[in-house]
């Protein structure tokens, strides 16, 4: 085996207990209409927020209220359609760090779905 394979390998095992780990944290997590992919690779989580709840808002207010940062979806479209999605990393923060970080954006999901709910 190259160090190369070696390499690929060890990253495979480390980057894939990081996604279960983020996976089961959003299960754990996240309120009621919020969706996510299950990735088969990559180092990203596609989730997609209740209606009304919009991902750039939800930046602004998770990194002021709750320190935790990641991608807003509409990021990566021309058009707003998107506006109710985030993109999540998984590479950097080891199982502890995610696990809390997603506990934090759930609670604060949830603070922001049930404003939408209401205006």
């Amino acid at each position: 085996e190259t160090t190369y394979e070696a390499n690929v390998e060890r990253a495979k095992a480390l980057y894939g207990k990081r996604r279960d780990a983020m996976l089961k944290a959003l299960a754990a997590s996240m309120p009621a209409g919020v969706t996510w992919t299950q990735p088969e690779g990559g180092l990203f989580v596609w989730v997609t927020l209740p209606v009304g709840v919009d991902g750039a808002e939800l930046l602004a207010r998770a990194v002021a209220e709750e320190r935790v940062a990641f991608v807003p979806g509409k990021a990566f479209f021309a058009v707003e359609a998107m506006a109710n999605t985030i993109r999540l990393n998984f590479s950097s923060p080891d199982e502890a760090q995610i696990a809390e970080g997603i506990a934090r954006l759930g609670g604060l999901v949830a603070r922001l779905a049930a404003e939408a709910a209401a205006a």
